[in-house]
């Protein structure tokens, strides 16, 4: 008896005293100013920014009439017409004498770092203007670029909202840096977004699964162990809120990391298994798009951006990067684009072997910012500059 009651004492003393640990621990947190995360809640968030919201059949998209200003990578006022594109308001019903150019593709395309009118597609507009093949129409250029995308939800962009506006060309804009892990489901770490999955007859469906999928189990570096528990004790608990704001940012760190190599092996020869069916998914999606497109009268241009890494002002740095990364051909992505684009006939333009031969000679950067990541991250307004020229090049040629 004296030993059950010397335990059940034990016992007390143990619990009283983690219980005053973890009081002084709430209050010292709470004194001290130390903020954590609440628990993830029960309807998933999926806009990237202020500027976007969720959609049902993409997972997000750009939230009608938002307006303000950016600042996080590059700088501009970011205006969202009421169809939710970033650009400015366009008529459904196509204008007498006009030529429609539709243009579909990821944050490279939704330009949010540089103002407007200094992005690819509104200067192509004024470029346009003096090809022969349209001369005597309106060019109109109209943007769907949606940050994050990859190719299944610019195909979904195209069923859903394109042809509204009955272009005459449909411009795929894919960027080689993550499009291929996009659209992969085993390596795209953020699964609220639609897939494409083969059919048992080999045909690409629409996966919407995402729909039901537990805000728990979107992303495994958004979401802390602590989100296990339950919702009143994480968020009425600043020990675990702040134990979760640890567990997650360790988790970017890693994510960072994890992405770096998985960028630098969209520029590989396929591996493993996973990168095969990466490429073969990003490829038949290329075809079923273009296929829809000129299914539909209109022309097709795959427009292919590439990553920073191709395109370096400094040669050293290159070769620098390649060694790194064990990359032996840098434009291998580019010529299997090309090689694809030979075998179901359509145009090809790959951006990055000239970028880097304009870089390397006018001694620029065409990506990145003074307030972010030198001579990487999205193209500056150069980039932009550069690419608007080559690709309304590309376009006149295409159309003669």
């Amino acid at each position: 008896m004296s030993k059950l009651k010397n335990w059940s004492v034990n016992l007390g003393l143990t619990l009283g005293s983690l219980a005053i640990g973890v009081l002084i621990g709430e209050v010292g947190l709470r004194i001290a100013g130390s903020e954590g995360y609440q628990k993830i809640g029960d309807v998933v968030d999926s806009a990237p920014t202020i500027f976007h919201t969720s959609d049902p059949d993409r997972g997000w998209g750009l939230k009608p009439g938002a307006a303000g200003d950016w600042r996080g990578e590059g700088e501009s006022y970011v205006r969202v017409n009421s169809d939710g594109l970033r650009d400015r308001e366009h008529n459904k019903a196509k204008p007498k004498n006009t030529f429609r150019i539709a243009v579909l593709g990821d944050s490279f395309t939704e330009a949010i770092h540089v103002p407007m009118e200094r992005t690819f597609w509104a200067k192509m507009e004024n470029r346009l203007g003096k090809c022969e093949a349209i001369k005597g129409k309106q060019v109109e250029v109209i943007n769907f670029g949606v940050q994050g995308y990859g190719t299944a939800q610019e195909l979904i962009t195209l069923r859903k909202k394109v042809w509204d506006y009955n272009p005459d060309v449909v411009i795929l804009a894919l960027f080689i840096g993550n499009d291929l892990i996009n659209n992969s489901r085993e390596l795209e770490y953020d699964h609220y977004r639609p897939f494409f999955i083969y059919d048992r007859n080999g045909k690409l469906v629409e996966d919407m699964s995402f729909r039901n999928l537990p805000p728990i189990d979107r992303n495994r570096y958004a979401v802390s162990i602590v989100d296990r528990f339950p919702t009143w004790l994480v968020n009425n608990s600043r020990i675990l809120q702040v134990t979760k704001k640890v567990e997650l940012d360790i988790k970017k760190r890693q994510i960072s990391d994890n992405f770096t190599a998985l960028s630098a092996n969209n520029l590989k020869e396929p591996q493993d298994q996973t990168w095969q069916e990466a490429w073969r998914l990003t490829e038949d999606l290329i075809v079923l798009m273009r296929n829809e497109v000129v299914n539909k009268g209109a022309d097709f241009l795959l427009v292919n951006i590439g990553d920073p890494m191709q395109v370096q002002p400094d040669r050293a740095k290159t070769k620098q990067n390649m060694e790194q990364n064990n990359i032996q051909d840098l434009f291998y992505a580019d010529k299997r684009m090309q090689a694809l684009g030979d075998r179901g006939g359509f145009p090809v333009l790959n951006l990055a072997q000239p970028f880097q031969a304009y870089a390397e000679q006018n001694k620029i950067c065409l990506h990145g910012f003074d307030n972010a990541l030198p001579c990487g991250g999205h193209w500056n307004p150069e980039g932009h500059r550069l690419a608007a020229r080559m690709i309304s090049e590309k376009l006149c040629q295409q159309l003669k």
